[in-house]
C-alpha cells in the first residue's frame, strides 16, 4: 500500500499556493487628502487611502482610465469634481504589496 500522504503532499502544496495567489486583490489608493498634494503624495503606501477593491489589476486600472476621461470631459466643462485633487496621484496596489504594512 502507497503512502497517501506523500502522494498528495506536492498537491497540497500546490492547493495552498493557488489559495494565496487567490486571495490577492487590487487596492486603488489615494493619497492622504488631509495633506498638501505636493507632500501627500510622497507618503508611504500604508498612510494613503483605500477608496475602492478589485479583483485584478486590469480592473482597477480600468476604473482610473475612465475617471481620468470623465474628469478631463468634465474639466473642459468647468465642472471638475473636488475628487480630482485627490485621484491626481492615485495608485492600483496589490493586496499583498509589502509597502502597505512597511512601518
Amino acid at each position: 500500500m502507497s503512502n497517501c500522504a506523500g502522494s498528495r503532499s506536492p498537491r497540497v502544496r500546490l492547493s495552498n499556493a493557488a489559495a494565496a495567489l487567490a486571495l490577492v486583490g487590487w487596492y486603488l489608493l489615494v493619497p492622504p487628502s488631509t495633506l498638501p498634494p505636493s507632500v501627500a503624495y510622497k507618503e508611504p503606501l500604508r498612510k494613503w487611502q483605500m477608496v475602492r477593491g478589485f479583483d485584478t489589476a486590469d480592473d482597477c486600472e480600468e476604473f482610473l482610465s475612465t475617471f481620468y476621461e470623465q474628469s478631463r470631459e468634465k474639466q473642459s466643462l468647468d465642472m471638475l469634481e473636488p475628487a480630482y485633487r485627490d485621484y491626481m496621484f492615485a495608485k492600483c496596489v496589490a493586496s499583498d504589496d509589502p509597502r502597505l504594512k512597511e512601518k
